[in-house]
């Protein structure tokens, strides 16, 4: 069984800098999971004198997705979203990607700089499930065949997240489906997405809940032990956290990597919810 990147992989690609550039942006969406359509990639901006990430919410930059020659073929303001709340963060950009093929990322980072291109290659199956897709009906463990503290290593754990299996949840009505694990999930690009989830569920009481621990073994203390629950393969994730949403019929409505804002959670929610 494989283990996962514990933390959200920062990819950057083409990025060759000139002398005068300060700045650098970085991909902080992991590699094979960009596909076609409309796609969410996060974006972060780096010093590279300090190292330090260095994205702000005073600026609203603006992406052009170009192809691999460097002809434009769109235009996208980005929107700051916080990683760590009021610590750092990185920009989101809503991306229309034309069919699989290498492509590049100019971003104006206004006050920032202009970053050096991006390059990433959108695949026509992304590794993991994707938008459009059933979701997986995993046999996770439950409550009812494991200790709590087997379950999961949040340390305020919301115990009606753990009684049903992802297949019981996604096969019986609209779901929330949260793969992470909070005690190894400490990067600078690691959101806090089971909080979120647990502060905004009782507004729809009326989803189901499941959080998937990424790992079979969360007491271990070293990383190289751990060892990935078979619901990590089945859904194809290459990194962790991942949230998703899902509709009456099984079908994912959302899915993010790495990190959420409130608004794009409550818009993925207030969808299925009807």
């Amino acid at each position: 069984m494989k283990r996962i990147t514990v933390v959200v992989v920062i990819a950057m690609l083409l990025a060759a800098c000139s002398e005068d550039v300060n700045t650098i942006g970085r991909m902080a969406t992991s590699p094979g999971s960009i596909g076609t359509g409309m796609q969410r990639i996060l974006v972060g901006v780096t010093d590279l004198s300090t190292g330090e990430m260095i994205a702000t919410p005073d600026v609203t930059p603006v992406a052009v997705l170009r192809d691999d020659i460097g002809s434009p073929l769109g235009e996208y303001e980005g929107e700051f979203l916080w990683t760590i709340p009021d610590v750092v963060g990185v920009y989101v950009f809503y991306v229309d990607i034309p069919g699989p093929a290498t492509y590049q990322l100019t971003i104006d980072a206004k006050d920032l700089g202009e970053l050096a291109p991006i390059g990433f290659v959108a695949a026509e199956e992304p590794l993991q499930v994707a938008v459009g897709q059933q979701a997986p009906l995993s046999d996770s463990r439950t409550l009812d065949e494991v200790p709590l503290d087997d379950l999961t290593s949040d340390p305020t754990p919301e115990e009606s997240f753990y009684e049903m299996t992802v297949a019981e949840a996604v096969g019986s009505g609209p779901s929330v489906v949260i793969f992470a694990t909070p005690a190894w999930c400490t990067s600078q690009t690691c959101g806090p997405m089971l909080d979120q989830v647990q502060e905004i569920a009782p507004d729809f009481p009326d989803l189901n809940y499941v959080h998937v621990e990424v790992y079979e073994n969360i007491h271990v203390t070293d990383t190289r032990d751990l060892v990935a629950v078979p619901a990590v393969e089945e859904w194809g994730l290459p990194s962790e956290p991942w949230l998703y949403v899902t509709d009456d019929s099984g079908t994912v409505t959302a899915a993010f990597e790495g990190a959420v804002s409130d608004d794009e959670l409550r818009t993925a929610l207030e969808t299925v919810a009807g």
